[in-house]
């Protein structure tokens, strides 16, 4: 049994709680696939006015109350008025920065982010959440937004495949609350707790005993107790929630429908966003199936459909799935045609809006559809496309989520062991403090005394020194390990990403282009239709933009760790892949530097180096960047055997990188010889001033 999520939406807004769903199984002979059904923070405020009209008639954004007004009505809207309220945080955005407003600047991006990941567009919202990290304040207003955008970058990151990067962001999250607490308000505390808690429930399929997600629902617990002490009901909310999702999960249906009831209740009673009454009743319906019983699954989910704001239906996530388990259900009952007309829709949508792990579902309800109907060459197809999704699910998702979840939780063992053994230290410290007292009281009138009380002194402070400094060796392999684990997952889902694009997709237009170039030779040019050139040169263009994709994935070790250690690592790859020998340098305050600025340079030292390894056939090579008062040098040399006069202009690397060092304001000089090789060296000047940044944007 694989359990793999079927969706997490995050909406932040502080003070708010988070959400996050409950699981089921669903599978052949009565063996059940495990879905993830979550939904993420939830506004839980009326809406009291159309979007569009608050838009065009706001307040004037003079001052900050002003602005919070403005960005707090665009939270509102997030659901029922999407577009509308991406354009009020756009105007809260250039208000707070006309007004060097911090507090508003992150506000804004942030909602711009959580735009773009209810629009399942998700590089945009993770970059909008990346600019929005620098203007968290260290207050708990701040602290908390922090948190907030790392669980929605996890989001991002989940929706975009990249498991390794969702399992970090929620775990930094994790420590962030962790180092302080009493700093982060309990909705905060619930939010991180319900993401780690969903990345357990979906990592393991018998929860029973699993003594992590005992201890996170120990957690939850204290904050319900104290939730109920304060009356408030907004908290409530979430636990029910997520309550409901533990005790689905443990096989508890009753348990799991009587806290997505109370969930319900509460919820309406507090206005939240209609996702969150669809999501619990998408909930509900799916225990239902569970236990055999579809005519209340059927009922739960038109109810969750009725919940459904007028806006956006047809493109509403929770009607999609809402959709693919009524065809389900209706299969179930032995409605195969029923099943099939609901189905075939809702897998286009799913498909379409790249809900991929809900998609087997529906090849499965299709392929019992149609094979009880005798449409034997369609359940075919939809069998083998449910076993290919169900096998990429398992083989991917899940050993990716348990990897991270086992590497969090290994270092969280060990930084417990080191805060132990300093406890320890500070302990041994405070008697050895006594203790000298006491010698130099009694050294006065006892010499003996003192030499050999002189002597255990000494032997004492040689074993605390010891003992520290094996302390800060664990501190520091610690850290390492962790670099390394990120490191490694990130590099890992780049080259994946990269090598299916370029060997896979790449591959396959490269043959179609053969074949079609081999027909053209072989009939001629004039007795080929006159599109037939038009459909090559697609081809060539399809392939070229193939290549710059696979090429232009963003290396995150260079937002993680800057830029010495990005282009470190990358001449560390190319010499374990080639016979070449790669020197590198770096001096100076590279970290100085700005992240898109950094990009570039990233991108010019990959490209030339390639360069080498693919047309050099050079045994060494030799990459230095030098960063001094605001000017950055950068030097390429191999002893290859140079290049072509012509390429030196015309290769279209050469002119690509040329292009774009000239858009920087930069200069570079190529010199180029069969005896001594190819020597590139560029220069960026007056970096200090932000020319740079201000020209890339």
């Amino acid at each position: 049994m694989i359990s793999t999520a079927l969706f997490e939406k995050d909406n932040h807004q502080i003070h708010h709680p988070t959400m996050t769903g409950t699981s089921r199984t669903i599978g052949n002979c009565g063996k059940h696939l495990l879905l993830l059904v979550s939904i993420g923070q939830l506004l839980l405020l009326t809406i009291t006015g159309h979007a569009q009209d608050s838009f065009q008639n706001g307040p004037s954004l003079k001052d900050t109350v002003a602005i919070n007004r403005l960005l707090q009505k665009a939270y509102t809207f997030r659901e029922t008025a999407s577009d509308s309220s991406a354009m009020l945080y756009s105007q809260g955005l250039e208000a707070s920065k006309h007004l060097n407003y911090r507090e508003g600047i992150a506000e804004s991006l942030c909602g711009l982010g959580r735009y773009y990941n209810i629009k399942n567009v998700q590089e945009k919202a993770m970059a909008y959440l990346h600019m929005a990290l620098p203007y968290c304040g260290n207050d708990t207003k701040g602290k908390d937004l922090a948190i907030a955008i790392h669980l929605l970058l996890s989001e991002s990151f989940y929706y975009a495949g990249r498991y390794d990067s969702c399992a970090w962001y929620r775990y930094q999250a994790l420590e962030m609350v962790e180092k302080a607490p009493s700093t982060v308000s309990s909705s905060t505390q619930l939010k991180v707790l319900s993401k780690i808690l969903q990345f357990w429930m979906n990592a393991h399929e018998d929860i029973k005993n699993d003594r992590y997600i005992e201890q996170i629902m120990q957690r939850i617990n204290v904050l319900e107790k104290k939730a109920i002490v304060n009356n408030d009901s907004s908290l409530l909310v979430s636990i029910y929630f997520q309550k409901a999702a533990y005790y689905h999960n443990s096989g508890k249906n009753d348990s799991a429908r009587y806290y997505s009831n109370k969930n319900i209740v509460f919820g309406k009673r507090q206005h939240v966003v209609p996702s969150m009454i669809m999501s619990s009743y998408v909930n509900i319906g799916i225990t239902y199936l569970d236990d055999k019983n579809p005519e209340m699954a059927i009922i739960n989910m038109q109810k969750a459909i009725n919940e459904a704001p007028k806006q956006g239906r047809s493109a509403n996530r929770y009607i999609v799935f809402a959709d693919i388990l009524l065809g389900e259900a209706y299969c179930m009952q032995k409605q195969y045609k029923k099943a099939i007309d609901i189905t075939v829709p809702a897998l286009a949508k799913a498909e379409s809006s790249k809900i991929i792990s809900i998609t087997d579902h529906a090849h499965q309800t299709l392929a019992n559809a149609y094979e009880a109907t005798g449409q034997f060459k369609k359940a075919s197809y939809h069998r083998k496309q449910y076993a290919i999704i169900r096998d990429s699910l398992m083989k991917t998702e899940k050993l990716d989520l348990v990897y991270n979840v086992e590497i969090k939780s290994r270092i969280a063992d060990k930084n417990r062991e080191i805060a132990q053994q300093e406890l320890a230290i500070i302990r041994n410290e405070n008697r050895i403090k006594s203790k000298n007292f006491w010698i130099g009281g009694i050294s006065i009138g006892l010499l003996l005394i003192s030499v050999v009380t002189l002597l255990l002194y000494i032997n004492n402070r040689n074993k605390q020194k010891l003992q520290t400094e094996k302390i800060r060796s664990l501190q520091q392999n610690m850290k390492i390990e962790q670099l390394n684990a990120m490191i490694k997952g990130e590099e890992k889902e780049r080259s994946r990403i990269a090598r299916e694009l370029h060997d896979g997709m790449g591959g396959t237009l490269a043959t179609v282009r053969l074949q079609m170039s081999a027909m053209l030779r072989k009939q001629g040019k004039e007795n080929m239709p006159a599109d037939f050139g038009i459909v090559l040169q697609l081809l060539e263009e399809a392939s070229a933009e193939l290549r710059t994709s696979a090429h232009n994935l963003m290396p995150e070790i260079l937002l993680q760790e800057g830029l010495t250690k990005a282009v470190s690592l990358f001449c560390e790859r190319v010499v374990s892949g080639s016979n070449m020998e790669i020197s590198f340098e770096s001096f100076g305050e590279l970290s100085l530097l700005n992240s898109e600025f950094s990009l570039v340079v990233y991108r010019i030292v990959q490209e030339l180096v390639n360069n080498i390894v693919k047309h050099a056939q050079a045994t060494q090579a030799l990459v230095q960047l030098n960063y001094h008062n605001g000017l950055l040098s950068i030097t390429i040399e191999d002893n290859g055997k140079g290049m072509q006069p012509s390429n030196e202009s015309s290769g279209m690397g050469i002119i690509a990188i040329k292009e774009r060092v000239k858009s920087l304001n930069g200069h570079l000089d190529i010199s180029s010889s069969a005896e001594n090789g190819t020597s590139i060296y560029i220069e960026f000047s007056n970096l200090a001033t932000g020319q740079q940044t201000s020209n890339m944007s």
